[in-house]
């Protein structure tokens, strides 16, 4: 479908407060969700239903078109409830963005599908055989966040030309060519169901392959479909943003119960709190302001690129490289106040299903991903500082 639809189009405060209606639902599913092992169907569909799927769909396909701001804002909302969800909320989103650069005749066999809804696995596996009308392809890629509910993944793997260096390649794969490895135990973000995919000797049309180098350049394909200045970026610009927007509400989340339960302590007659209690005064005091601090670090850096962007104006490497400083910072520093509140909880956080100890597994687990690397983000800004280059790849 290419004609626009005229569409009531949400504002931003609307969709970020029906988000908040959903926190205690998905805060009640939680357990199940992560038991599960994967976001089941039924809360794809509550976020369905509550119309904050396909926020970013282009108006060419019947879409609102939306900022793929708007959506990690939703996601670090959503994150109050359950981790797990927020992050595939987040990372199959923000795909709109990725889908837009590719061909029309991709994006159009994109939005007539079933699902249409992208997983993604960048880092370059597998093996590539150039052949007429496209390349030949097999391997594994692991860490396919919400694939259960995607009729589609992108994958990356290294294209060797005749000359020169080797170039990334951008693989997008339907539902039927890929096999999903069911792979997922984890200790933390145990309910994303990011499970493996894989193929062998699979034929891949060129029109299905993006260069990475293009998509770093914003010279791809969907920049002559779309008019909207988005399709002419990187995705790299902003993709950090979905894997680090769970991080502040998982943690503020955290916060919220941990004060509720400290609340609940000095309002008791238990004498081991008095001694305790300016010690936690402190504690509570270091754990809000590292928190807010961390939540501004987001809202900024995202607020300033996407202007940026929708200005078409470049992203200069000082401002790329410093967004993913901030990242991997915001990523640390939730970990530290998440080890703050967990020696606070006591034994109260011992027990498995504690909500105070999945929020802990999920921030270490994102602070484990490369968008939460701290030595790659901190090493590329100082290179950038020091008048090099950035030094990594999806910058």
């Amino acid at each position: 479908m290419e004609a626009a639809l005229k569409l009531k189009v949400p504002t931003r405060e609307e969709l970020l407060r029906t988000a908040r209606g959903l926190v205690p639902t998905l805060r009640e599913l939680s357990p199940r969700i992560n038991k599960a092992r994967a976001v089941p169907a039924d809360v794809i569909a509550i976020l369905s239903d509550a119309g904050l799927m396909g926020l970013a769909r282009p108006q060419m396909y019947g879409g609102p078109e939306l900022d793929v701001g708007v959506i990690f804002e939703i996601g670090r909302v959503l994150a109050e409830g359950d981790g797990s969800t927020a992050w595939v909320y987040c990372v199959t989103n923000s795909h709109d963005h990725l889908v837009g650069l590719y061909p029309k005749q991709v994006q159009d066999a994109y939005w007539s599908s079933a699902k249409p809804l992208c997983a993604s696995s960048y880092q370059p596996q597998g093996k590539v055989e150039r052949v007429e009308g496209g390349f030949r392809l097999t391997g594994q890629w692991g860490f396919s966040s919400g694939i259960d509910h995607c009729d589609w993944v992108v994958v990356g793997s290294l294209i060797f030309p005749e000359a020169g260096p080797p170039t990334l390649g951008l693989f997008m794969l339907e539902r039927g060519e890929f096999e999903v490895i069911d792979d997922w135990y984890m200790m933390g973000l145990s309910g994303t169901g990011s499970k493996s995919v894989a193929v062998r000797d699979l034929f891949v049309p060129a029109e299905r392959v993006l260069d990475n180098a293009d998509v770093f350049a914003g010279d791809t394909p969907g920049a002559k479909v779309h008019a909207n200045p988005l399709y002419s970026a990187s995705i790299w610009l902003l993709f950090g943003y979905s894997i680090l927007a769970p991080t502040t509400g998982i943690a503020r989340a955290a916060y919220d119960e941990t004060v509720a339960a400290m609340r609940a302590k000095a309002a008791s007659p238990d004498p081991t709190f008095p001694p305790r209690r300016a010690g936690i005064e402190m504690r509570l005091a270091e754990i809000s302001v590292k928190l807010e601090a961390c939540e501004l670090l987001f809202q900024t850096s995202l607020e300033e690129t996407e202007a940026l962007i929708m200005a078409g104006k470049p992203v200069s490497d000082e401002i790329r490289t410093r967004n993913r400083r901030n990242q991997a910072y915001i990523a640390r520093t939730c970990r530290e106040i998440m080890d703050s509140m967990m020696q606070m909880a006591g034994g109260r956080g011992l027990k498995e299903d504690a909500p105070i100890q999945r929020a802990l597994r999920d921030i270490y687990a994102i602070s484990a991903h490369p968008g939460g690397n701290l030595d790659s983000a901190f090493g590329s800004f100082g290179s950038v500082v020091l008048g090099g280059a950035p030094t990594e790849m999806f910058c």
